[in-house]
């Protein structure tokens, strides 16, 4: 009998072929796109994508990372199945063990697998992700630290924000319109130009100020909200603080979270002490 050609195959070794020089985003979203939602197609296309994870060149290694996880942005269920299929996760498994495999593809792979495993934990059906990060940090994988959240704006960087507003507004304030509505160029003094940006946020702090009360006045007799229910996460491994600001804790420790709105770091509480620490240990 003769086998049945895959429908992805010369796509998916096209969109991953060792002779790009960088990813080919169009092929990539056309392979998303052939895809869709179907069960099926999902199957079919990582058949051949199985195939190029364990492909020798490098390149075609991560050019097939980076398709798997567009997948996953843009296909839904189907393919969070086949991510965590056990023919997937063995050939991930399989790629990590060959000493032959250039540590940069392995790192890549390595921070794919742990952020997969944090966006697939509240899923059991997804459950063998987490499985196969948990065995790997027990084989002593080193996994990259999580990306830490963003730096919070200090003081000095709202006063420049300030300065640069006050500048813009200085100069749209420097045009002005004649009778018949074309805009023509005018002088006005710095001190003039003062005057017109103080009056221009008075009005706009007396209006945030007015909004702000008509809601807390049209708020007051709604009914109090409900007290915010705790939550609490158990550690699944020990995390050593390096760094001021950071929670350390032990395998075990119960931590009280206090902050969910980064990805990868949440703020929380441990023994009375406070600090952010990573959402996947």
């Amino acid at each position: 009998m003769f086998k049945v050609p895959n429908p992805f195959d010369e796509l998916v070794k096209k969109t991953t072929s060792e002779m790009l020089t960088a990813e080919n985003w169009e092929l990539i979203m056309e392979v998303c796109d052939r895809v869709g939602t179907d069960s099926e197609r999902a199957r079919q296309c990582f058949e051949v994508i199985n195939e190029r994870m364990l492909h020798r060149n490098a390149n075609v290694v991560l050019y097939t990372v980076t398709l798997v996880q567009s997948l996953l942005e843009n296909c839904g269920q189907s393919v969070k199945q086949e991510v965590s299929s056990r023919a997937f996760t063995t050939t991930l498994t399989r790629v990590l063990n060959d000493k032959s495999v250039h540590e940069k593809v392995k790192s890549r792979i390595l921070g794919s697998i742990q952020q997969w495993a944090f966006d697939f934990r509240q899923d059991p059906t997804l459950s063998l992700m987490e499985e196969t990060y948990t065995k790997l940090r027990a084989q002593r994988f080193v996994f990259p630290p999580p990306q830490k959240p963003e730096k919070i704006s200090t003081a000095s960087d709202v006063e420049r924000q300030k300065e640069e507003d006050d500048l813009q507004l200085a100069l749209a304030l420097s045009l002005s319109t004649d009778g018949a509505g074309a805009v023509k160029q005018s002088y006005q003094t710095p001190a003039a130009i003062r005057s017109e940006i103080t009056r221009k946020q008075t009005v706009a702090s007396t209006t945030g100020l007015a909004r702000r009360t008509t809601r807390a006045t049209s708020g007051a007799s709604a009914a109090a909200p409900e007290p915010k229910r705790k939550v609490q996460v158990k550690a699944l491994f020990d995390f050593a603080a390096t760094e001021s600001g950071e929670l350390g804790f032990f395998k075990g420790d119960v931590i009280d979270v206090l902050d969910q709105k980064y990805r990868d770091w949440w703020k929380g509480e441990l023994r009375g002490k406070h600090g952010i620490f990573p959402a996947n240990f």
